[in-house]
């Protein structure tokens, strides 16, 4: 376990808290943020409208959405490189809103490197501390452990046009967490990266913040990097939190078609609401096939929308009880998935995601298939 600083010099320093289940180690060291209704405007628009959340002590936490939708605009605000126009952030319950930027004790991974280019690996990731005026045995032990975190430690003696893009990004990372700051702040760190590294690159951040238990505060627009890492994801759309929850929860049973259409790729069907029984909605299509669907809220209204994953239809080549006869449109083997488009008798077009097994063909393009789903397969949307 990486030990804490012995002397500390960050303002917003606390007497470590107990964290939540969040946290997976003991030595978590991470601080507790509330933003309470913030507002933030550039004019007439307004790109923080009244925004709350909480997020718990050591949490990794991802704001998801599409450009313009306030996620960037929240991180400037809790990093205060913006001013709030109303409303309050809190850090283990203190305000900080005019706490100066360099007192607030944040480590901060940017979209760009920005490394110091006449700067070894070692002397930027070692900068924060000394800034700090750490001793000298302290920064040059804490470095050395960061760089070993980030598997750099063979590249210490490098310069950053010496190296790839992939481990710039590594060093960048490492300098924000040197100092194990309580809070980390991530604005598209992996945006630049192809999508091989990116996707190694998600699995370290996940295996530094269980190692390091700062609270992460990671933005994109990338639902797979929010998926993999996150805690809870929080979805935003035109300056609003629209959904928090767990990635699985995200995923499986969004809030509303935003959600529903924005993390992942859906089916989305305007069905007529027969009767219901508990959980279960029992539908109508336009055609006139009629299923069930789990639903969590209640739904008081004679229609409603059901979503269906792709992955969650079942194709056959034959007739089966529950099925639909379907032709197929579109079929393009993507390695090691199929991904099959059909349009139903009554013109509603599916899309359906299949793993490629043995004895699988893909099917050509005007053949007849028969698909189906159950009630669990199925959500309505509130």
């Amino acid at each position: 376990m990486v030990q804490t600083l012995a002397r500390r010099e960050m303002s917003l320093e606390a007497p470590r808290t107990t964290t939540t289940a969040a946290v997976r180690t003991q030595g978590a060291i991470g601080a507790g943020i509330s933003i309470r209704e913030v507002v933030k405007r550039y004019g007439a628009f307004v790109a923080a409208d009244r925004i709350s959340l909480d997020i718990e002590p050591g949490e990794f936490i991802t704001l998801l959405g599409p450009s313009g939708s306030g996620k960037t605009t929240l991180l400037n605000l809790l990093a205060g490189f913006q001013s709030l126009d109303g409303g309050q952030i809190l850090v283990d319950g203190r305000p900080i809103q005019n706490v100066p930027v360099h007192r607030r004790g944040f480590g901060m991974v940017f979209q760009s490197y920005a490394l110091f280019p006449n700067m070894t690996v070692a002397q930027n990731v070692g900068f924060p501390m000394r800034m700090a005026r750490i001793d000298r045995e302290t920064t040059d032990r804490r470095v050395a452990e960061t760089l070993e975190m980030m598997r750099l430690s063979d590249h210490a003696g490098k310069l950053p046009a010496q190296m790839s893009g992939g481990q710039q990004q590594r060093v960048a990372i490492a300098r924000a967490i040197v100092m194990r700051p309580r809070v980390v702040l991530m604005d598209e760190p992996l945006s630049a990266l192809d999508r091989r590294l990116r996707e190694s690159i998600q699995i370290e951040l996940r295996e530094l913040h269980q190692a390091i238990g700062s609270t992460i505060l990671f933005v994109t627009h990338d639902q797979s990097e929010a998926l993999t890492m996150s805690d809870r994801i929080a979805v935003m759309d035109a300056g609003h939190i629209v959904q928090v929850a767990r990635p699985a929860e995200i995923y499986r049973r969004p809030q509303s078609r935003f959600v529903a259409g924005f993390v992942g790729e859906s089916n989305l069907i305007d069905a007529q609401v027969l009767g219901r029984n508990g959980r279960v909605l029992t539908l109508r299509t336009p055609g006139g096939h009629v299923f069930e669907a789990e639903s969590r809220h209640g739904v008081s209204a004679d229609s409603a929308t059901v979503l269906i994953r792709p992955e969650r239809i079942a194709i056959h080549a034959a007739p089966a009880p529950a099925t639909l006869p379907a032709t197929v449109t579109s079929a393009l083997f993507l390695g090691e998935v199929l991904r099959i488009e059909v349009v139903l008798d009554d013109g509603q077009r599916l899309l359906i995601r299949c793993p490629d097994i043995a004895g699988r063909d893909l099917p050509e393009v005007g053949t007849q298939v028969h698909v189906g789903w159950g009630a669990a397969d199925s959500w309505v949307l509130s």
